[in-house]
């Protein structure tokens, strides 16, 4: 679905994934939608992954997981007594009945998970690894695909974004779009990330890694797209915020129809806003709108 409203006078369309139907919504549902169907084709019976205690990914797995009578383990990265006292995606976590085991330093979760790994291979099951966010080729498929859906709405509104803003993460979504860009044709469209913890020479690097293996392992005509995540609106780093971010996410869905968490979409919406105020970036706009409406619940 895409929407559409006004702010500071720019007509600004909406890529509604806080909608998408399934495991919870958000990016981290259609990731999982994809990377689920290897799952099931390959006959993995159980999950291993990561993430912090109020993970979209975390969730959607462990979601997935329970669906299909699989096994997960669930390495969470964060305060034990916060994940078991949050709401949100840490209550689902918490009722899907995935194992969690707790990383006290970020140094330790691949150990762990090497090891949750090797735990359930002794006990004659198949395990399959999720990286963190969903960053795998099958994820980063779900937004290629993502883009026809867009290509579509342009098609029958005789409408096409000259920018995409979206918050970027692992950067796996970003660069699934960007290789759906030089698929289905929109050469003039640039994808804008609003990071929402990494510096910016890090993250792009990693967007730009994902996009070409992408465009190889699909078969896609890369036009090379320069990956841009901007770091300027990170407000201290992941998780972290401002007075100002507090108070756009807190009138999201009053002032915008939507909900907007301050961790991910809202940091990628208020960032997209600056820029555009500072920049005054001439064309038709796209936010990408990634979900986290448990975030905002857990609050």
């Amino acid at each position: 679905m895409i929407s559409e409203i006004t702010v500071n006078n720019r007509d600004i369309k909406i890529f509604r994934d806080d909608l998408y139907p399934n495991i919870g919504g958000g990016n981290k549902g259609r990731k999982m939608d994809y990377i689920g169907k290897y799952i099931s084709q390959n006959k993995y019976d159980s999950l291993v992954t990561t993430g912090g205690i109020q993970s979209n990914h975390c969730r959607a797995v462990a979601l997935f997981a329970a669906q299909n009578q699989m096994s997960c383990t669930l390495v969470i990265h964060g305060d034990k007594h916060k994940f078991e006292n949050d709401s949100g995606n840490a209550k689902i976590m918490r009722l899907s009945g995935a194992k969690v085991v707790f990383a006290e330093e970020a140094e330790s979760i691949g150990e762990l998970m090497d090891q949750a790994m090797e735990d359930l291979k002794r006990t004659g099951r198949n395990p399959y690894y999720i990286w963190g966010g969903g960053h795998t080729i099958e994820g980063g498929l779900a937004y290629i695909d993502a883009i026809n859906e867009l290509k579509s709405y342009c098609f029958s509104n005789d409408w096409k974004p000259d920018y995409i803003y979206l918050g970027s993460g692992t950067g796996s979504t970003q660069a699934g779009i960007m290789a759906g860009l030089d698929k289905y044709g929109f050469s003039n469209t640039q994808v804008v990330g609003i990071s929402v913890g990494r510096k910016s020479l890090q993250a792009q690097l990693i967007v730009e890694d994902f996009y070409h293996k992408l465009c190889l392992a699909y078969k896609i005509k890369s036009t090379s797209r320069e990956a841009v995540v901007l770091d300027e609106y990170l407000c201290g780093g992941y998780g972290k915020s401002n007075d100002e971010l507090e108070r756009l996410s807190t009138n999201s869905i009053k002032n915008y129809g939507m909900v907007m968490d301050s961790t991910y979409s809202g940091k990628a919406f208020y960032g997209m806003i600056k820029h555009i105020q500072t920049n005054s970036p001439n064309g038709n706009i796209l936010f990408w709108h990634t979900g986290g409406i448990f975030n905002f619940l857990a609050n």
